[in-house]
């Protein structure tokens, strides 16, 4: 008994490693995100071939990931700028290949807003300089996440990575929750000819083509995280906020004017990261 560790520090051994597992909020939040893509694909008929085993797979490997941010460590360059955004495109990708049929009358219910909003008149008049401009925001809202987070640490009196990966995954993680339920095609699927004139839209097109999941997210992630990005700047100089938000305006506009999104998509992106904001942030 002599050479027992004593209790106390035997619990002391164990407060330190209950400590040490202690799991991020963003973890928490990637872990019932992938939990959620691996039960859906037992249950939702009409996927495609093949799409059911790779969902899985993504699944796991976002589970996979998590633990391992949970395992590994506190590291500044792995929990605060690799992770966070490999979860994000592994959740992004494994939602998508949770689309099965598109919703016609949801569809034309989307195309109806933005035909009382005038959308397509809108953009037929835009300027070829916004086009252009508008097309590169809307290719820009992947530079704009860890521009945020380099304004953040810069700026925030108290910053927190954990504070912003939450943030943002979960924003985005609750527009791609919505993708099973509410499945469209983006509006340039269903218009016959493209909205403007643009050199940067042959690009952004092929982008989308070889690096995105090719169907519609409602809500919009482009315009909830652009505008998260924003919110989570707010203490900044007033400069700061200001070129944050009119970047997430710009992204919000290039989706909708360029027919990446629908006007709801946008809106609707909006209110998510308002509400996760004021509920996490």
């Amino acid at each position: 008994m002599a050479d027992d560790e004593p209790p106390f520090c035997a619990s002391t051994h164990y407060a330190k490693t209950l400590m040490a597992l202690a799991l991020r909020n963003w973890e928490i939040a990637s872990y019932a995100m992938f939990v959620y893509t691996a039960i859906l694909p037992a249950v939702l008929r009409g996927l495609a071939p093949g799409a059911r085993g790779r969902a899985f797979a993504g699944s796991g490997a976002g589970l996979v990931v998590t633990a391992a941010s949970v395992l590994t460590p506190s590291h500044v360059f792995l929990h605060g700028w690799l992770l966070p955004p490999l979860l994000l495109w592994l959740a992004y990708w494994t939602s998508g290949l949770l689309f099965t049929a598109p919703m016609p009358r949801v569809e034309q219910a989307l195309l109806q807003i933005d035909r009382v909003l005038q959308v397509r008149a809108i953009s037929s008049v835009a300027p070829r300089w916004t086009a252009e401009f508008l097309e590169f925001s809307y290719a820009a809202v992947y530079a704009l996440i860890p521009i945020a987070l380099a304004l953040h640490l810069r700026f925030t009196a108290s910053p927190d990575y954990d504070r912003f990966w939450t943030v943002i995954l979960v924003t985005d993680y609750v527009c791609f929750a919505m993708l099973p339920w509410i499945q469209t095609r983006p509006p340039r699927a269903l218009e016959p000819d493209d909205p403007w004139r643009s050199l940067l839209r042959a690009f952004n097109l092929r982008l989308l083509c070889a690096a995105s999941i090719r169907v519609n997210t409602f809500p919009s992630g482009h315009a909830a995280e652009a505008l998260a990005a924003t919110l989570l700047v707010s203490n900044a100089p007033s400069a700061v906020v200001a070129w944050m938000l009119f970047n997430a305006l710009a992204v919000s506009a290039g989706a909708v004017l360029g027919r990446y999104h629908y006007a709801a998509d946008a809106v609707t992106g909006w209110l998510v990261a308002v509400a996760v904001w004021v509920t996490l942030g």
